[in-house]
C-alpha cells in the first residue's frame, strides 16, 4: 500500500556538501575534491523521495530567509512538485547545513542559523494520511504533539534527540542515537510501536513487541551516507506497515541505494535491490 497525502515536518535548508579525503586538524587547511549544493534538511530530503515516488507531499518546518538561499529552496521545491505554500519567511538568513564527506563516505555535519527561526504550527493534520517529523522539530511542536499523534494519522519520527513522552507509530533512528535498552523501554511503555535501528551499510534491526528481526542490506560501498536515513524513513512514511517485512526490506534498500550510488532511489530500483536484502529473525 501507499498513502495518498503526506506531510514532512522538520528542517528546511540548503545542504552545502564538501567531498574531502580527511577532516583537517585544528588550524589546518584542506581542499575539497568536489562540492555540491542541494535543497536539504530532513523534511525536504524525505519529501523529495516521496514526490519522486509519485505521492502528494508537502513540507513545513523552520522559517527560511527572504534571501537567495531561500529563493533557491522554493525553486527546488517547485521543480520537485512538493507543496510548500505555508512555509514561513523571516528577515533572518536562511539556515544552512555544511556536510563534509570523507573518502569512506562518512559525514561530519555543521548546521547553523536555526536558533532564531520560527516554526510552523501543524494544523489540519486530518487532511493528511501520514506525517513524518524529525528529531530537531520536537521542541517546536511538543505542546501539540499528543493532539497530533491522537489524530489517527500514521506518524513516523526520523531520529532521536529529545525525550519521547508521546505516542508514535514508527521510530527510525541511528544506533549512534539510541541503544537497544532505551529502544526497548520505549516499546515497553507503549510509546512507540516499532523501531528501526540503522547503522550505515551494517545490518539494521527492527524491534517491536512482536520480537526483533535483523535486516542485512546488500554489500554496497558507501559513497555518501547523507540522506540515506531520510530515504529509509521516507519509504516507511509513504508505504506504512500493512506488509511490515516488505516495507522494511524496501526501506533499507532505498537507504542503501542513496548511500551507495548518491542517486535518488526509484521504486523500480528499490524493488530490484530489495531482493538482495536479507531478513533474519533474532
Amino acid at each position: 500500500m501507499s498513502y495518498q497525502k503526506i506531510l514532512c515536518y522538520g528542517t528546511l535548508n540548503p545542504d552545502l556538501i564538501y567531498f574531502i579525503d580527511d577532516l583537517p586538524v585544528a588550524g589546518g587547511d584542506i581542499r575539497g575534491n568536489d562540492y555540491q549544493i542541494r535543497a536539504g534538511g530532513t523534511a525536504i530530503n524525505c519529501a523529495k523521495n516521496i514526490a519522486n515516488w509519485g505521492i502528494d507531499v508537502s513540507v513545513l518546518g523552520n522559517s527560511i530567509g527572504k534571501d537567495s538561499l531561500g529563493s533557491y529552496l522554493i525553486d527546488e521545491l517547485d521543480k520537485k512538485n512538493i507543496s510548500h505554500e505555508n512555509i514561513l519567511f523571516s528577515e533572518l538568513p536562511t539556515p544552512t547545513c555544511s556536510i563534509f564527506v570523507d573518502k569512506d563516505g562518512e559525514r561530519t555535519i555543521i548546521s547553523s542559523g536555526y536558533s532564531k527561526c520560527t516554526w510552523n504550527e501543524i494544523k489540519g493534520i486530518k487532511d493528511y494520511d501520514s506525517l513524518l517529523i524529525d528529531r530537531y522539530s520536537i521542541p517546536h511542536i511538543r505542546d501539540t504533539i499528543s493532539e497530533i499523534t491522537d489524530s489517527g494519522v500514521f506518524v513516523v519520527q526520523a531520529g532521536y534527540e529529545h525525550t519521547i513522552d508521546y505516542k508514535i507509530d514508527f521510530l527510525v533512528v541511528s544506533k549512534d542515537e539510541i541503544d537497544v535498552v532505551e529502544a526497548e523501554k520505549l516499546l515497553n511503555q507503549d510509546l512507540v510501536s516499532r523501531i528501526l535501528l540503522t547503522h550505515s551499510n551494517l545490518p539494521a534491526r527492527l524491534i517491536s513487541s512482536e520480537g526483533a528481526v535483523e535486516i542485512t542490506p546488500p554489500d554496497f560501498k558507501t559513497i555518501n551516507s547523507t540522506g540515506a536515513g531520510d530515504a529509509t524513513a521516507a519509504y516507511i512514511a509513504a508505504h506504512g506497515v500493512e506488509d511490515i517485512i516488505l516495507t522494511i526490506k524496501n526501506a533499507c534498500a532505498a537507504g542503501a541505494i542513496t548511500a551507495g550510488t548518491n542517486d535518488m532511489p526509484t521504486l523500480k530500483k528499490i524493488e530490484e535491490i530489495s531482493e538482495l536484502v536479507e531478513v533474519t529473525p533474532r
